[in-house]
């Protein structure tokens, strides 16, 4: 089975778009500037055996199709603000995604390469008159490109126990953006991503999966609001850390289920023209069910749902994600 890296939610990009334009801690439209986290960061696209991957040269695809539902936002204490209750934000994407294996080895790995790029289509219908969102309708995503190291499996009793693999990721903010809109495909600024993912078997039919992920985010000279904001503003979100988890059970000969989460944590404040805003920091933990499907060798189907648990600052709501791999 061949298993690939992800690095894409774009339907959460709504979500960090607006809470500053909410109000963290208010119930009324504050009249600040909007600090986003970027549009292309994975939290739940992979989940199931993350640690493997290809070892031999080659290319392989995968396709992802995501479906959000958000219908409200949380403040700083998880409670959900008021003036956000229905706000119906719904995002759709089709995310493609191409991943190169070279025959260069290092330190025992493989060296590879991937890029993806994004579809989306936003749109916000609150049923309360006075959010009054624009959303910026369809167009592509931010470009998500980097480099990674796939290292071989450990083998034990005849069969492999971890594997793992390092990847330094780059966001290049190329999608559709419009600073006049609230919500946008593109995040309007530079990030870096690196993670480092493993899987461990502790029995022939069980596995344990995690993506460790760091995110450092550069200016946005020119942030995004539906709102006027004051001219020469700039922003910056906050660093973050997180983590992505599954375990899963083989049900019948290519057919796994299990469950699958992931745990974001903002650790620094996001700032505005330099100075840090209290009490902006996300907090997001989200599990689901999850399946996945090998039909034939080198093709693979997953279906992953996520529910959020603990929300701060962030949206609430639903999010399914359809992904599809195929290897050449």
């Amino acid at each position: 089975m061949v298993f690939f890296r992800s690095l894409s939610r774009i339907a959460v990009i709504a979500a960090t778009t607006m809470i500053i334009s909410y109000g963290l801690t208010g119930d009324s439209l504050a009249q600040a500037a909007p600090v986003t986290e970027p549009a292309g960061i994975n939290l739940g696209d992979t989940s199931f055996n993350d640690g493997f991957s290809r070892l031999s040269p080659g290319w392989v695809y995968q396709q992802y199709f995501q479906i959000s539902h958000f219908n409200a936002i949380t403040g700083a204490d998880g409670n959900v603000i008021p003036a956000s209750k229905n706000m119906n934000v719904n995002a759709i994407a089709s995310i493609n995604q191409l991943v190169y294996v070279t025959p260069y080895r290092l330190l025992g790995g493989s060296l590879g390469a991937t890029a993806l790029l994004p579809f989306v289509d936003l749109a916000a219908n609150p049923e309360n008159p006075s959010l009054n969102l624009k959303a910026n309708g369809f167009g592509i995503g931010d470009l998500t490109w980097g480099v990674f190291l796939q290292m071989p499996p450990i083998i034990s009793g005849g069969r492999p126990i971890f594997t793992d693999r390092f990847e330094f990721d780059v966001i290049s903010p190329i999608g559709k953006y419009n600073k006049n809109k609230d919500i946008n495909q593109s995040s309007g600024y530079w990030s870096i991503a690196p993670y480092y993912a493993f899987t461990i078997l502790p029995a022939p039919r069980c596995e344990l999966s995690a993506r460790l992920n760091y995110l450092y985010n550069f200016s946005n000279n020119t942030p995004a609001s539906g709102s006027p904001i004051s001219p020469g503003t700039y922003t910056r979100a906050g660093q973050a850390v997180w983590i992505n988890f599954a375990t899963s059970y083989v049900a019948i000969h290519g057919l796994d289920v299990g469950i699958n989460g992931y745990y974001f944590k903002q650790f620094t404040n996001d700032r505005v023209d330099g100075f840090a805003q209290p009490n902006s920091k996300v907090t997001n933990l989200s599990i689901g069910p999850g399946i996945s499907y090998e039909p034939y060798k080198s093709t693979l189907f997953f279906i992953n749902d996520y529910f959020p648990i603990v929300a701060k600052n962030t949206f609430i709501g639903f999010q399914l994600v359809i992904r599809y791999v195929h290897a050449f």
